[in-house]
């Protein structure tokens, strides 16, 4: 039957019925090649980030133990978590951004107010903070652990800077990275140097944030 048909159909008509014997049948048909293994950034990333520290001190005295720690961005929903016995709290949620961290005590008065930087896909780590009358005074530097890819490579060596790109559906920025001879270089598992690191790799950063939408690096590794 089937060389029949192709004796007495054009090669084009015989190859739509197949296609439609397939369709009817059931079957998947797909296109292309279904497999892009291709290099390139690591797109958009986590849309959770993490904020967390521990409350150390409040004058006047209270109880570090039940401090409702609240994060908001800009005008959204605000994500929130209570200090434990030791004065920790974690918030993870949708974060990016700009927020404003506050702070409340068990009648949900409030502590005080500090702005916080959090890159898309961050974890960020406030150390110990101390709210004095109404003030909020963190005791440590910032420190930060995210992902991005490299979009500026100003490095030689173990000195210089790369610019990283952080992005998610909330929120893209662009973060320079500083490098230093204390800063640990690695791609898979090895040591390496700058100029192995090439734009649009995706990299994760370790290090502390001095300024807005700097961090200096303690570490910068591909896997």
């Amino acid at each position: 039957m089937k060389g029949n048909l192709r004796r007495i159909l054009p090669k084009g008509i015989v190859s739509l019925l197949f296609l439609w014997f397939f369709v009817v049948g059931g079957c998947d048909v797909e296109f292309g090649s279904g497999n892009n293994s291709g290099g390139g950034g690591g797109g958009g990333g986590s849309d959770v980030e993490t904020v967390q520290g521990t409350i150390v001190n409040v004058i006047p005295d209270l109880d570090i133990e039940g401090i409702t720690a609240q994060l908001t961005v800009d005008s959204g929903t605000p994500e929130t978590d209570v200090t434990d016995a030791g004065g920790f709290f974690k918030i993870e949620g949708p974060v990016a951004g700009s927020p404003q961290l506050q702070f409340f005590d068990q009648d949900m008065n409030s502590l005080g107010t500090i702005g916080v930087s959090v890159y898309p896909t961050a974890e960020v780590e406030l150390g110990n903070i101390s709210l004095e009358n109404g003030n909020v005074n963190p005791l440590n530097e910032t420190e930060v652990t995210f992902n991005g890819d490299i979009t500026s490579n100003n490095c030689t060596g173990n000195s210089g800077f790369f610019e990283v790109e952080a992005q998610n559906d909330q929120e893209k920025v662009t973060v320079i990275v500083q490098i230093s001879e204390s800063t640990d270089l690695i791609i898979n598992g090895n040591d390496a140097v700058c100029e192995d690191f090439l734009l649009g790799r995706n990299v994760q950063v370790q290090g502390v944030i001095p300024s807005v939408n700097t961090v200096d690096a303690d570490s910068v590794e591909i896997d």
